[in-house]
């Protein structure tokens, strides 16, 4: 059993420490030529007070997905919830949270990448579970709010289980080719471009009445010029 420091804030502060210099090291390294010397160098403490803490690379790994994730999925339950009743509001709130996440993970995306592979790979079930967990997590928020949108006659009919797990493959997609564009375009109006796709063939009269002119801009403008060029227009 590893052995704890005094308190549970203690043991709490020191295992975070190391998730965050693992993060920099699987980035800069990859999950398969970092080893546990790097991370402990990196934290500067010793190799073995690291296996206190976590007794293979692999935990370490799954921390450090677990560490980003639970935050996400904390935000975006924030966001549903300080909206709750509104949601169109909590739709845009839903989309500026995930816009904020892969816009401050940007430069750990390799890691984001890696761990997607590695679930496919890896032995241990509970990589791919920590994914599954994430999905249905975000797929019922993002059904829920599918569900109201249906209900108040903004969108038009739609299985919203289907509806809200395309969401999600969308969402990863688009992150996955600002990352590999350069980041050379607004990854904000990247999503709302989107929402401006799915608006069109979903939004009902009232909406269409409502949000139309807009929708029809941010199709016409696109997202693939770099942001001055388009603060310029």
């Amino acid at each position: 059993m590893a052995r704890r420091p005094q308190t549970d804030e203690q043991w709490n502060a020191k295992r975070s420490h190391i998730i965050a210099a693992a993060i920099k090291v699987f980035a800069q390294r990859g999950f398969h030529a970092t080893k546990m010397e790097h991370i402990a160098e990196a934290a500067r403490i010793g190799k073995g007070t690291i296996y206190e803490y976590f007794s293979t690379k692999d935990e370490l790994f799954l921390a450090v997905y677990d560490y980003w994730m639970d935050s996400y999925e904390a935000a975006m339950q924030r966001a549903a919830d300080e909206h709750a009743g509104d949601p169109l509001a909590t739709a845009d709130a839903l989309i500026e949270t995930a816009i904020a996440f892969y816009e401050e993970h940007a430069e750990y995306a390799p890691i984001l990448l890696e761990f997607w592979a590695h679930a496919l790979r890896s032995d241990d079930p509970h990589f791919l579970e920590r994914i599954q967990q994430m999905k249905r997590t975000l797929g019922q928020i993002g059904a829920t709010v599918a569900r109201q949108l249906v209900k108040k006659g903004a969108f038009a009919p739609v299985d919203v289980e289907s509806f809200a797990h395309l969401e999600l493959g969308i969402s990863d997609g688009i992150f996955l080719h600002w990352v590999l564009d350069g980041q050379r375009y607004s990854l904000h109006d990247a999503y709302r471009f989107r929402q401006a796709v799915i608006g069109a063939g979903l939004m009902r009269p009232m909406l269409r009445k409502l949000l139309g002119a807009k929708v029809s801009k941010r199709l016409r403008s696109g997202y693939l010029s770099p942001p001055s060029s388009k603060r310029s227009r």
